[in-house]
């Protein structure tokens, strides 16, 4: 192998710890296969309300919850009660980079168990009396 070609191989540190930061938004984005688009990280806290269960005692429960990440159609939500996957939530989701409150309509896809809490993906839906519209432009 000739010099030069060894010599481009080599990589600088700052550009290894750029990969690396990049793999790392990547694995955010990658560890659910049926996500179709870019999440981004998110504290916003929320407030939600089961509507429809095949459990009839949870219909009405409220509960607050925080935000993991975000996208124009899910959100992973931390919350500390199980919710079944089915479920059709109202979110009010307050968005901490401007004033106000989104009220979206969804449905629990996934659940996992975390040592803490409960990780929820929820789907968003597409709803005249929700502010899905302008979630999505936000999220762009």
């Amino acid at each position: 192998m000739t010099t030069s070609l060894l010599l481009s191989k080599i990589i600088s540190l700052s550009d290894a710890r750029s990969r690396k930061s990049s793999a790392s938004i990547r694995r955010v984005n990658d560890d659910h296969e049926q996500r179709r688009e870019f999440r981004r990280e998110s504290n916003d806290r929320l407030f939600l309300q089961i509507v429809k269960s095949d459990d009839e005692e949870l219909i009405g429960t409220t509960l607050s919850c925080q935000a993991v990440d975000v996208s124009g159609n899910g959100l992973k939500v931390a919350c500390d009660q199980y919710i079944p996957v089915g479920c059709v939530l109202d979110l009010w989701v307050d968005d901490t980079a401007q004033p106000g409150k989104f009220f979206l309509s969804s449905e629990v896809r996934w659940v996992t168990e975390d040592r803490q809490d409960f990780q929820i993906g929820v789907q968003l839906l597409e709803s005249a009396a929700t502010d899905i519209q302008a979630w999505q432009q936000r999220q762009a």
